[in-house]
Order: structure tokens, then sequence, then C-alpha cells
């Protein structure tokens, strides 16, 4: 469905009306347009138009009053129990209480660091190829011609914590671009736990192997 414009609320923090069906608004938030997908269970927010970006908050999702994805016994969370229209639903995790968010504000929240939500989904992945075996020679002495160095793949992984997660992988066989083999990681990468980790690699390969590569 084609992006429509609302007044729905930017820097003003103005409400918006209830919505029955999914739509994309077009919003300013600290002087950066926005894209927030308005679907029924699940807050999304394109931060930035036209970048990977996003945030989002699903069911069983945390919320926290923190500017980033960080635990402290200091900073209260919340596990999202429902999503509407107009609000989202929270119960604190050591009291039990629930607290009603208005879901424009925290639309607006996450982005602007009001709020934070957990890392819980990887759902955009951008593959980028570095190099050309047409112009790799690692003997090249000549200065006038091209020289890119060893061509490679890498690939960033978006979070709904609205954090990027890289990789890079090398061609398994000199001269071909199919098969591929994990060559390095980012460091925020490194820190995710089994599960989460588990997760990232399942989406990559899955965009890899829709891009044409085998991964080794």
């Amino acid at each position: 469905m084609a992006p429509t414009t609302s007044d729905a609320p930017g820097d003003d923090g103005r409400d918006s009306p209830p919505d029955d069906g999914f739509r994309i608004e077009r919003r300013t938030i600290q002087g950066r347009e926005a894209l927030v997908h308005r679907r029924p269970d699940e807050v999304f927010v394109e931060w930035r138009a036209g970048q990977p970006v996003y945030f989002g908050v699903r069911l069983g999702d945390r919320l926290k009053d923190a500017d980033s994805d960080v635990s402290s016994p200091r900073i209260a969370e919340w596990t999202v129990t429902e999503i509407s229209p107009t609000r989202i639903v929270g119960e604190h995790v050591d009291s039990g209480e629930r607290r009603e968010f208005d879901r424009a504000r925290l639309e607006r929240g996450l982005v602007v660091g009001n709020y934070a939500t957990n890392l819980s989904e990887f759902a955009r992945v951008a593959v980028h190829a570095i190099g050309d075996w047409g112009e790799y020679d690692p003997d090249a002495a000549d200065s006038s011609r091209v020289y890119r160095g060893r061509p490679y793949l890498t690939v960033v992984a978006y979070g709904n914590n609205g954090r990027k997660y890289g990789l890079r992988y090398r061609y398994v066989d000199e001269g071909s671009a199919e098969a591929v083999t994990l060559w390095e990681e980012d460091t925020a990468v490194d820190a995710l736990d089994e599960e989460l980790r588990n997760q990232l690699f399942s989406t990559v390969e899955s965009a890899l192997a829709a891009e044409g590569y085998a991964v080794e």
C-alpha cells in the first residue's frame, strides 16, 4: 500500500487518530523525516526515511526507561502485553505494575532516546559486494590501474533496537563470486548471546542465499 500523509504527531507531540488498518505515516522528528508503520499489533518506525535503521516493538518485548538497550537496577523495564492503534500496555518486570503508554509519544520516544527496547529481531539486512575479481591483481605495480584488493562481501543486519550489526565474508574460491565464508564480525556481533547470534546468522544466511551466495 502506498504511503499516506497524515497529521500524526511530530515534534509538536499531537495525538494521532485511531487506525483500523495498516498504512504508513510521515512524521518529522528532530527535523528529519521518519516513516511510522501503522501496524495494529506492532510498533515499527523507520528513522530517517530511505535508510534501513528502524525501531520495532512486539508483544513480549521490553520497553526501557533509557536511551539505549542496557540493563540496570535503576532502569525501569516493562514487558509489552498489549499493542493497540493508540496505546501500548506494559507490565513492570519487578513490581508487575501495569502502565499505559501513548503509542504516538512512544514511537517518537524510541527515536529521540526517551525509551529503548531490547534486541529481539533483525528485520532488515543489506548485502554489498566490495571490489571486483576483474580488477583484482595482487602483483599490480602500475599505479594507473584500478586496484581494490581482494573482493569480499560486507553484510549489515539492522536490529529492532535501532542498532546495526556488521559482518564480512570472503569468497571461498579466487575468481568466483558464489561460495562465501565468514571472515570478520563487528564487536556488536561478538557481544550477542548465543540465541541472538544464531538468529542473526540464520537471517543473514537467508539474505545471502536470496542474493545468490552459498555460505560455507
